[in-house]
């Protein structure tokens, strides 16, 4: 059986930071402090596939051989998120010594670059942590020397590129309820109301062919995904109400074959 394809905003999201100015973008709302950062000192390190399952990092960045910082959108809630942010470090160190030709069977210390992991989350934020550990996963009042820190950002000034993303998202999850039953001018409105807003602006101009094919792609997917879903459940819902009415009418058989004192007639 074939996997759901990724979402429209995860895709966007990643077309979007695989450039390299609006990753340098990115990098500057993460890190202002560093004034003369230039797209030479950013490293695109994405990765493609890390599980068989089909899960993928959003993004990878490296800044001068020294931070690696990983970030993964997500429009709905998952409990799991620094479980993935494990793996997808992991899988990244492992080819940062790879790529590096790094041994690890000698007396001399590795170092590593310093990693951050970020959720830009677009959903609404209500009552969610700031932040969420790896030792959330683990039994309560257990101790464990593994930790792992991920940042959530649920917001960001007006204007800068996350600010831009998330409200891309939002404009195009009210387009979707408000035109259902029509892809085109759901995909269409999106577009146009972002151009206006200037979100995202430029690269809706620079990309518009390559966003709306990933955009269609998801909305016809996603539709036929849902029409797979809801026939499966009919067909469940089908099946549990005749093994029901089957059940009921053993026990009513049962009844009417019954004498008063429980003995077969």
């Amino acid at each position: 059986m074939c996997n759901i394809k990724r979402t429209t905003k995860d895709s966007v999201f990643t077309t979007l930071f695989s450039h390299k100015e609006y990753a340098l973008q990115l990098f500057k709302v993460l890190h202002p402090e560093e004034k003369n950062v230039t797209e030479k000192d950013i490293e695109i390190i994405t990765i493609d596939n890390v599980l068989t399952d089909g899960i993928y990092n959003d993004l990878g960045l490296m800044f001068k051989d020294r931070l690696i910082i990983l970030a993964e959108a997500q429009s709905n809630w998952n409990g799991n998120m620094a479980i993935r942010g494990l793996f997808y470090l992991s899988e990244t160190y492992k080819r940062y010594i790879s790529k590096n030709k790094i041994s690890l069977f000698t007396s001399t210390t590795v170092q590593l670059p310093v990693p951050e992991i970020y959720v830009i989350f677009t959903g609404e934020k209500g009552n969610r942590p700031d932040e969420i550990f790896l030792s959330d996963h683990f039994p309560k009042n257990s101790s464990s020397p593994l930790q792992l820190r991920i940042k959530m950002i649920y917001d960001s000034r007006k204007g800068d590129i996350i600010y831009q993303y998330i409200n891309f998202c939002k404009v195009f999850d009210q387009m979707r309820k408000d035109f259902p039953d029509s892809v085109v001018m759901a995909v269409k409105n999106t577009i146009s109301i972002c151009r206006n807003k200037e979100l995202l602006a430029e690269f809706l101009r620079d990309h518009e062919t390559e966003l709306n094919d990933i955009m269609y792609d998801f909305l016809y997917n996603e539709e036929y995904w849902r029409k797979l879903m809801l026939r499966d459940e009919r067909k469940k819902a089908r099946e549990e109400g005749l093994a029901e009415g089957h059940a009921e009418g053993l026990i009513e058989g049962a009844h009417l074959n019954c004498t008063p004192y429980g003995r077969h007639i």
